[in-house]
């Protein structure tokens, strides 16, 4: 996995490859932190992440709760094809993109 974080004064984009397993995920959390801790619009590119383990969805979620308190919005570029069909095929595209 492979985390890149970009701000502005106006957003952070967070973008996303490989894959995100369980042990990746201390480095999304990390990167989430860093977010949390300067609030502001935030897009999560994703296009080149093949694969990530819920612990990872979890972190994602939490993210968008906090920015949504803060009345920020967090917004998800679109996934790769395998990725989109397994998030869409539990139900997790619907509700990570939901406001």
């Amino acid at each position: 996995m492979h985390t890149t974080l970009k701000t502005t004064s106006k957003k952070h984009k967070l973008t996303l490859s490989g894959e995100i397993g369980f042990a990746e995920t201390n480095e999304l959390w990390d990167a989430v932190q860093q977010i949390a801790q300067q609030p502001r619009e935030t897009q999560i590119e994703w296009s080149n992440l093949n694969r990530i383990h819920y612990a990872g969805i979890q972190t994602l979620f939490a993210l968008r709760k906090s920015l949504e308190e803060q009345g920020y919005k967090l917004q998800f570029g679109e996934p790769n094809p395998n990725l989109y069909q397994q998030l869409h095929t539990f139900g997790v595209w619907d509700a990570l993109i939901q406001s």
